[in-house]
């Protein structure tokens, strides 16, 4: 494993309350930007062992529950836009210790709405590694995550706040046998939790565990087959006989990955799987499919990078509350096109566009209303600035918009919003 390309960061952030929280973030965030700037010689970059990390975020965002052009705001509300300002602190922390590497990823994140306030939050993130070396021959990392997050509305329809939690724990090991082949393991365990349960998606707990054959060509291009076997439970789902709601699943997963070096200026990376879940109650709710991705990345200058993706996933959807109640699964698939322009060592322009059709299938009970279908699409324009080393700014303009069989998931918005970060 490359050490280089993974970093450590522990974040560590006081949950303050209120106002208070707010004022006391943004007059540590302009203490922090202070130092930056008369004490320049204490500060470090993101290759020291251990690194200080403060940021803020302001955004503007004109449609904030993603409704219809046409609905009316939320009851009580005069608007559908609102401000949001969001601010972090934390460490960063990467550390060799003999043959061996620890890392530790935390940030704990103090989000506020200015109209909408029943959607404030606060939250703490973590994640840790350790990247381990048993001989020359045998490797593999050890890691634990822990991820906290708003459920998007563009995911359901509704007005509440929907906090997501997601703890998982991972373990793989790449043994090299002779020449450029490798056999690969691994077992995961991941849990997922909501405040509103049953929008958008069910909790659940899964255990996994995988193996696998790699080959690694003299020239880096590389070619991997690995075999996912997970089982998993529907946490708040009760088995119910007439919409066939199911608490218990299995699912295989063979895949195929490879990483080509076509030369110096292109990389082509991609990935095949064969998809297929069965449930332990209700057949009508399984479902198989193909699931893959195609990136490639060419650079035809020292200041202009291209990236093109195509992506199809395949994966379970519950939703009791909308249209798509009696839906099993979805299907997604994304083409993605992001240009980056570095203008100079300072600045850099990013474009990035996306086209995103889902479907949702499986359906189990009859209804007369149409089968949904879904066409998202996405436009943005960013410019990052980094006057230091150690100093980041951040300018973004997005314009995003949803076509449906159902009228009434049809929306659009536009979203602006301005960052700094610090890294000491």
């Amino acid at each position: 494993m490359d050490y280089g390309d993974r970093q450590l960061a522990v974040l560590v952030m006081m949950r303050f309350p209120g106002r208070l929280a707010r004022r006391s973030l943004v007059t540590a965030a302009a203490c922090a930007l202070a130092a930056v700037f008369l004490a320049p010689p204490a500060l470090g970059d993101e290759y020291d062992a251990i690194n200080l990390v403060l940021g803020a975020s302001l955004t503007r965002d004109a449609n904030v529950f993603r409704v219809p052009d046409n609905a009316p705001p939320l009851a009580g509300f005069s608007t559908k836009s609102d401000r949001i300002s969001v601010a972090y602190a934390g460490v960063r922390i990467d550390k060799p210790y003999a043959q061996q590497r620890f890392q530790l990823d935390a940030i704990g994140t103090h989000t506020r709405y200015d109209t909408f306030s029943f959607l404030d939050f606060d939250k703490f993130e973590y994640r840790g590694a350790w990247l381990w070396y048993l001989t020359p021959r045998v490797s593999g990392t050890l890691s634990a995550e822990h991820k906290e997050a708003l459920v998007p509305f563009v995911d359901f329809q509704g007005f509440a706040r929907n906090v997501r939690t997601t703890d998982s724990r991972g373990f793989n090991l790449d043994g090299w046998v002779f020449g450029g082949w490798h056999l690969l393991a691994g077992a995961s365990q991941s849990e997922s939790k909501s405040q509103v349960p049953l929008q958008a998606e069910s909790d659940y707990r899964s255990t996994s565990g995988e193996a696998g054959v790699k080959y690694v060509a003299g020239s880096g291009s590389s070619l991997a087959l690995t075999r996912r076997s997970s089982q998993g439970d529907n946490l708040n789902l009760v088995v119910d006989p007439v919409f066939f709601f199911d608490n218990r699943f299995r699912q295989e997963e063979t895949e195929i990955k490879a990483a080509w070096n076509l030369s110096g200026k292109s990389v082509v990376n991609g990935r095949l799987s064969a998809i297929e879940r069965r449930h332990e109650h209700f057949a009508q709710r399984d479902f198989s499919g193909t699931a893959g991705q195609l990136d490639y990345t060419w650079t035809p200058t020292g200041k202009l990078r291209l990236a093109l993706s195509a992506k199809r996933d395949i994966g379970p959807f519950w939703d009791l509350g909308s249209v798509t109640a009696n839906s099993s699964y979805r299907v997604t698939d994304t083409l993605s096109f992001a240009p980056t322009w570095q203008v100079d060592a300072k600045t850099a322009v990013r474009v990035r566009v996306d086209r995103m059709r889902i479907d949702y299938r499986g359906p189990v009970i009859a209804d007369p209303r149409p089968v949904r279908s879904d066409t998202l699409r996405s436009a943005q324009v960013a410019v990052d600035w980094s006057p230091m080393r150690y100093v980041f700014f951040s300018a973004s303009l997005e314009r995003d918009s949803r076509s449906s069989t159902n009228p009434g998931f049809e929306f659009g918005d536009t979203i602006g919003s301005l960052s700094v970060s610090l890294m000491f």
